[in-house]
């Protein structure tokens, strides 16, 4: 890859935004890069923390396993995100397992270089404030969602907060662009991927959405939001 490529692919990392030049070039010099095929595991709960890594391309899957074997998925990183958590303890191990959704290309970061960079650079910080905060809202949703103990409600909580995602970011009131299949969906809200089949079936039929490859189109968003009382 042309170095200036490179920086250029740098600078569009959320955790480098406002990153000068130089400290793009520094950043450079301690990434290495890897693949990953379709299904396989970047790294797995209970292992020690000794790298961070930052998704080029492809989506990743951030999952825990119950006692009962069934997976919880608790985020899908898109190029651009990273695993980052903690910072500074060795001691650290993984909350969670990453497999890799699609094939996928990511850079790396020893935990050495992590920290270095996190102490030495006060916009590293900054980025990881927000960067902790938002993951702390996604699992507040998360939570809420998961405690609704009836899937159709954690179906259509779903829906409506990824419209109110696209809508912040693209301005589409009605339109739902989707990079989750129904099996990640179901992963997500902690239910069979038929019983998800069956209830986006039943929103369908009663016309408060209509489903298409990669999208689902709001029909009657007050009618799903009576759902859920």
């Amino acid at each position: 890859m042309p170095q200036d490529k490179f920086i250029f692919d740098l600078k569009h990392i959320p955790i480098f935004q406002g990153f000068s030049e130089s400290e793009l070039h520094s950043v450079k010099s301690c990434l290495r890069e890897k693949n990953f095929e379709k299904g396989e595991i970047l790294f797995r709960e209970g292992e020690c923390c000794n790298r961070v890594f930052i998704v080029q391309t492809g989506r990743v899957k951030i999952f825990r396993t119950s006692s009962q074997g069934r997976e919880q998925t608790l985020e899908t990183l898109g190029a651009g995100d990273t695993c980052a958590c903690n910072p500074g303890s060795s001691t650290w191990s993984c909350s969670a397992t990453a497999e890799a959704v699609t094939p996928v290309r990511v850079w790396f970061l020893s935990r050495d270089d992590y920290i270095r960079m996190v102490n030495s650079n006060s916009k590293v910080s900054h980025s990881l404030n927000v960067l902790f905060a938002k993951r702390l809202q996604s699992f507040s949703s998360l939570i809420e969602e998961v405690s609704l103990k009836d899937v159709k409600k954690r179906l259509v909580k779903f829906i409506l907060d990824m419209l109110d995602v696209n809508s912040s970011r693209r301005g589409e009131e009605n339109l739902i662009s989707l990079s989750f299949t129904r099996e990640e969906i179901a992963q997500r809200l902690g239910a069979a991927r038929e019983t998800i089949a069956r209830y986006l079936s039943e929103l369908k039929r009663d016309k408060l959405i209509d489903v298409k490859p990669k999208q689902i189109v709001i029909l009657n968003k007050k009618g799903l939001e009576s759902l859920l009382f």
